[in-house]
């Protein structure tokens, strides 16, 4: 009877364990946060990535864009990602170089992020992230867009095929003064806001960009010249913090970090044709002509750009920046 009792017993817990519903783990909300406001040409890569990413992780992960400067400034932003204010962050790595210096990796390489992962490159800094930030690269976007040079007017060649930016008043910032001064340019320190005026009233006779951009300013109408090879691939990251991947379910944690080597390429096939529309439109609308260093000028001109971030990069005191040193620049 006893027994009976007890089959009776273990059935009925069987059958209501079977009738009810799976424990469902609960949607993981995040907070994301960009350098650049929301009118910014680079933001909606990350708007879109954020939809992407949404869709594809519906209840295990939910990313609401908070904002962006407006909340906090692009380099204070590193402290608010540590310290769990907001788990991801959408900005240039570059801004954060005083925190994470290894960056500098990639400031002067032309290395696709998928190579970088297959090399090992981007295991060595995330390594790096984690120490200073609590947190991995997530995804490198838009790495077909790069730096060329805008003139108003066409530089001389030597014999060797190099340009010279002697007699040029060039627009710089920090990370590129050095290789426009081995150029010859006398370089002028001017606001991306200011550069219209710097331009109009001639105060500057070019300026370092990306090869998009230059339109919405209303600059190309002061410049003729475009000058190649390309340099400094661009590096804007969606950064994610360790605190929140831990948040996350095994398949939650697994999903997103395919994504995001997934927007790698997403993000790359999206700006490339972008780049070469862009290039015939400065063509016919503005007459902009192309100016390509090929050979040793071109190898002497990109060992020039990338001279300050692969020597910065050489003197920090780390073992994750000897690996990047050696497999993105080969020192």
């Amino acid at each position: 009877m006893r027994k009976s009792l007890l089959s009776i017993a273990a059935a009925a817990v069987a059958g209501a364990l079977l009738a009810a519903p799976v424990a469902q783990a609960k949607e993981v909300a995040l907070k994301g946060i960009s350098a650049w406001p929301k009118n910014f040409p680079l933001t909606p890569d990350f708007l879109r990535f954020i939809e992407h990413a949404n869709k594809a992780g519906a209840g295990k992960f939910k990313i609401t864009h908070i904002g962006g400067p407006e909340i906090s400034k692009a380099p204070a932003q590193a402290k608010g990602f540590k310290s769990g204010l907001y788990d991801l962050m959408f900005t240039a790595a570059s801004y954060h170089r005083g925190v994470v210096p290894e960056v500098d990796a990639l400031s002067a390489t032309m290395i696709r992020p998928w190579d970088a992962r297959k090399s090992g490159a981007m295991d060595a800094l995330n390594m790096a992230v984690t120490k200073r930030l609590d947190g991995i690269i997530l995804s490198q976007t838009a790495t077909s867009v790069s730096f060329v040079l805008y003139l108003s007017r066409e530089p001389k060649k030597g014999p060797d095929g190099m340009i010279s930016l002697e007699g040029f008043k060039m627009r710089s910032v920090p990370i590129y003064d050095g290789f426009l001064r081995a150029l010859g340019a006398t370089t002028v320190t001017v606001q991306v806001p200011e550069i219209y005026n710097a331009l109009e009233r001639g105060l500057v006779d070019g300026f370092a960009f990306p090869e998009l951009f230059t339109r919405p300013m209303g600059w190309p109408k002061f410049v003729k010249y475009r000058i190649y090879p390309r340099f400094y691939q661009l590096e804007p990251c969606i950064f994610i913090s360790n605190k929140a991947l831990k948040k996350l379910s095994k398949e939650g944690r697994e999903l997103m970090l395919k994504l995001g080597r997934e927007w790698e390429h997403t993000s790359h096939a999206y700006w490339k044709p972008l780049v070469e529309k862009e290039s015939e439109i400065l063509a016919k609308e503005f007459g902009h002509k192309t100016i390509t260093m090929t050979g040793e000028a071109a190898k002497r001109y990109l060992g020039l750009a990338n001279k300050v971030p692969v020597e910065r990069l050489k003197k920090v005191d780390s073992p994750e920046a000897k690996t990047l040193s050696k497999l993105y620049h080969g020192q």
